[in-house]
């Protein structure tokens, strides 16, 4: 018998993974709300149930009895197979790890407790914006998106209201981040954390359209980079 893999998330981004999973032999269990799920076409079992239904998803993974729960490129399935693996006794990150990456201000505030450099940052509030600590420019965003959804880069005072209404629009609980803002090359590091040990898998070149929103367009991997610093 197969053993049987959740995958949570079933958009274009999660295709590669349930591909993956299928040529190594797993029994894929797919879950996504309907609208953009291709993987529904390709894996062994699919379920139209929304990624933040966690309560659903939980009562058919108690079914299934699944010996793992994953998902790439998505911080909402993210956190949904944190509280999965959690609750079912599985490998996966803590809630505490996934309370405080899922949120950009919580993260900011354990970087900064935690001696790691990093931009002056304040959550948005109306006293904020009338006296405001930081230095223009700024980069103002959801606290708690993906992708580059609601990020506006802010250059004068009078454009701050609007960038953070927006951002607060965007955001699933409606809060906003303000940070400095810190020009220069953008890469991110691909890496899987287990029992303390750190193995990277890749370094990431960023490409994005510019300010003033900054969304992403095209990663480039490996990383054109001269020298690679192999500690972490």
């Amino acid at each position: 018998m197969k053993s049987k893999l959740v995958i949570i998330g079933a958009s274009y981004l999660q295709r590669p993974l349930v591909r993956r999973a299928m040529e190594l032999g797993y029994d894929t269990h797919v879950f996504a709300w309907r609208e953009g799920a291709v993987c529904r076409e390709i894996a062994d079992h699919y379920y139209p149930i929304s990624v933040t239904d966690r309560a659903a998803i939980l009562a058919e993974c108690r079914s299934i009895r699944p010996v793992g729960v994953v998902s790439i490129a998505s911080e909402v399935a993210a956190a949904t197979v944190n509280y999965l693996a959690s609750a079912l006794g599985l490998p996966g990150n803590s809630r505490e790890c996934s309370r405080l990456t899922g949120n950009k201000h919580s993260m900011r505030q354990a970087l900064l407790t935690a001696g790691v450099p990093g931009p002056a940052f304040q959550l948005a509030s109306e006293s904020v914006i009338q006296d405001l600590p930081l230095r223009f420019p700024l980069i103002v965003k959801p606290v708690d998106r993906s992708g580059s959804r609601g990020v506006t880069l802010v250059e004068i005072p009078r454009a701050l209201p609007a960038a953070i209404v927006w951002a607060r629009e965007q955001s699933f609980c409606g809060d906003a981040i303000i940070e400095e803002y810190l020009e220069g090359r953008e890469l991110s590091i691909e890496a899987v954390s287990f029992q303390g040990q750190h193995h990277v898998l890749q370094f990431t070149d960023k490409q994005t359209g510019g300010p003033p929103h900054f969304v992403e367009v095209a990663h480039h991997q490996p990383a054109a980079l001269t020298r690679v610093i192999n500690r972490l």
